[in-house]
């Protein structure tokens, strides 16, 4: 009885079971609404100031219905358009509501919803008509022009610029220009207390121009007001060398979280600004990436605008001379140089790098293109330009100017070509920051008493072009033993501060410490499966060390940095190594690792300028470190002897 009543209750757990199932099964079954919705977005559209509606052209006669909406993603917000009118072949949607909410001028996503269900259609661009712009024409033998608005109002003063005229709008915010086109673009420089649009990242300050040479042309620019300019940062952003290789873009997302909360904890205004090379022309057919996978890869960069500095890697390859190498930049990312203004500084941003390719060759598929080959040198129009702009600048004002290529070497000697006339432009200027970078290292060159100019070489993000993250995963590093990383500009009306911020470390991360007793780097032990192709240099680290010496690489130093050092309460004597030496970090992180699989350690450990030593009394004993920098940041280090030399050890 007992087992009849046991399979008569597992019969019914069975059916049970098969109902459920049967149940899911039909649910899962059921047909789900199809939205076929199909209109015609514009890759642009004007719209009157203050309008009611805007409207968009039906395909395929396949409208929305009159309880659908289209939703407008802006940078920064999205507007929710309820469709108002629908036919066949049109249909309207309002944005009464959204003119007092911030909708304007900008780049747009657009999106048609219907209930839950969301998609993607297109994008466009807003240009907002004002009143008053019918007024505006081409003045005689002018061949663009336009007018540069904020909220509809003209903007009386602005200059404005094709890279080779500069001239500045009436007080209806109206200019003209004799242009050749010979850039192709128009761009203006943004007065202080306003802001470009965006167009994701990229500030909205130039446009390209359509028309040829002969025929005039409007361009207009709407500029936002922004307040608290004063008191703002710029984060300087140099060699990001991205090329789809190394597992680079895994590290690039690991900067751009760090980038990230380094805006997220910034109190004011945060702008970027890099330092030229985000791309590699070597690899933009052979691994497909070029400025559109760097523009799509850098979005995640949220909070901010981000200027750009043309580098030699942003030239291409498969063009002759210099022209036409930035064709694809100018396309894509906009003018090699210009200017802007924040607060109380005037940005210029310059292209130091002059392309000679000629010599014909292939690239590593085969495919037609030059031997690439540059000179770091600002060419005459370029400098006429910069004359042209700065007349617009009082001499009193601060300037912070970009370039790709440095203009001192380490050694403190000229590195660009007709260096003392660039500098001659600059020197009856107050204050001049230059913000370099293409060296992969870190260094300064203060002339601020004599030339008013302070160099500033300011790192790599992608440190050794990757590779000693790729080599050994922590360590990013490179080539004189600076972390990968990036500069912080703090401007304070018109006084400066800044620090080097490693990536994936606390921005007090300023110096790194070696216990030379620990360190011995033979061929064994760092390079056993080499066939000798390659050789292990490991120079004075080669040979073991008893001295009892600490080595203290300090990579933003310069000349009024303090670097301090006791023992038991007593000063010990520290020594800078004027002659250079390598970093030992970088020399088993990057070079032993390429050595030891027989492959050609490309960017081999250089000598660093920052580089310190000290002698202690015992093998065992601990050291207190304390660097201060020139505006008083003290970091220090309590470091605990023997201090082991692993690259474990120093993975942040």
């Amino acid at each position: 009885m007992k087992e009849l009543f046991v399979n008569k209750i597992k019969k019914i757990s069975i059916l049970a079971a098969v109902l459920v199932l049967s149940a899911a099964s039909c649910k899962k079954d059921k047909p789900v609404e199809k939205v076929d919705v199909q209109f015609e977005v514009p890759a642009s559209m004007t719209v009157d100031d203050g309008a009611a509606e805007i409207s968009f052209r039906v395909q395929f006669s396949k409208p929305p219905l009159a309880t659908d909406q289209v939703i407008l993603a802006g940078h920064s917000a999205e507007y929710v358009c309820p469709v108002t009118s629908v036919s066949d072949t049109r249909f309207s949607v309002s944005i009464a509501s959204h003119w007092s909410q911030g909708f304007g001028p900008g780049s747009y996503t657009v999106y048609h919803q219907r209930g839950t269900s969301k998609l993607q259609k297109g994008a466009m661009s807003v240009t907002v008509r004002y009143a008053g712009d019918e007024e505006v024409t081409p003045a005689e033998g002018s061949t663009v022009y336009g007018r540069v608005t904020c909220e509809g109002t003209g903007l009386a003063g602005v200059v404005v610029s094709d890279g080779i005229e500069v001239v500045k709008t009436d007080s209806k915010g109206v200019y003209q220009l004799k242009s050749k086109k010979y850039h192709g673009y128009v761009f203006v420089s943004t007065p202080s207390g306003y802001e470009p649009l965006v167009d994701g990242l990229l500030p909205k300050f130039h446009a390209q121009l359509k028309a040829n040479a002969a025929t005039a042309e409007r361009v207009d620019f709407q500029l936002r007001k922004a307040d608290g300019q004063e008191n703002h940062r710029m984060l300087l952003l140099g060699d990001m060398h991205l090329a789809r290789r190394t597992n680079d873009l895994k590290q690039f997302a690991d900067f751009v979280k760090d980038v990230n909360a380094t805006i997220d904890a910034t109190p004011g205004k945060v702008y970027a600004l890099t330092l030229g090379d985000m791309t590699w022309d070597l690899y933009w057919i052979t691994n497909n990436y070029s400025f559109k996978e760097y523009l799509a890869d850098a979005a995640g960069i949220k909070g901010t605008m981000l200027y750009h500095t043309v580098g030699n890697h942003d030239h291409s390859m498969y063009y002759m001379g210099d022209y036409d190498t930035v064709k694809e930049y100018r396309e894509l990312i906009g003018p090699t140089y210009y200017s802007f203004n924040i607060g109380k500084v005037h940005y210029v941003v310059l292209d130091d790098v002059e392309c000679t390719n000629s010599t014909a060759t292939t690239d590593e598929k085969g495919n037609p293109c030059y031997v690439r080959a540059y000179d770091a040198h600002i060419v005459s129009d370029e400098l006429a330009w910069l004359r042209k702009d700065l007349a617009s600048v009082p001499n009193g004002t601060p300037l912070v100017v970009t370039m790709h290529i440095q203009l001192y070497g380490k050694d403190g000697k000229y590195h660009l070509k007709d260096a003392s006339a660039f500098e001659s432009i600059l020197r009856s200027y107050p204050e001049v920051h230059l913000f370099t970078a293409h060296t992969h290292t870190v260094y300064n060159t203060d002339h601020l008493s004599d030339d008013h100019l302070f160099e500033h070489n300011a790192g790599s993000v992608c440190g050794t072009w990757w590779w000693s993250g790729n080599e050994t995963p922590g360590v990013h590093i490179g080539q004189d033993g600076s972390p990968g990383g990036y500069t912080l500009l703090d401007v304070a009306g018109t006084g400066f501060k800044w620090q080097y911020k490693a990536t994936g470390s606390h921005v007090d991360y300023q110096f790194r410490t070696y216990d030379r007793n620990e360190i011995h780097l033979t061929d064994a032990k760092y390079v056993p499966n080499s066939n000798g192709t390659y050789k292990f240099e490991p120079s004075i680290w080669g040979s073991a060390n008893t001295s009892n010496e600490v080595y203290i690489n300090v990579w933003n130093w310069d000349p009024s940095w303090t670097v301090e050092v006791s023992e038991n309460g007593t000063p010990l004597t520290v020594s800078r190594i004027i002659s250079g030496e390598k970093d030992p970090l970088h020399l088993i992180a990057y070079t032993a690792k390429r050595i030891n699989k027989n492959s050609k350690p490309t960017f081999e450990t250089t000598t660093t300028g920052h580089l310190f030593k000290v002698t202690a009394s015992s093998p065992s004993s601990t050291l207190d470190i304390k660097v201060t920098d020139r505006f008083g940041n003290v970091y220090t280090e309590t470091m605990t002897r023997p201090k082991a030399f692993t690259t474990d050890q120093y993975k942040n």
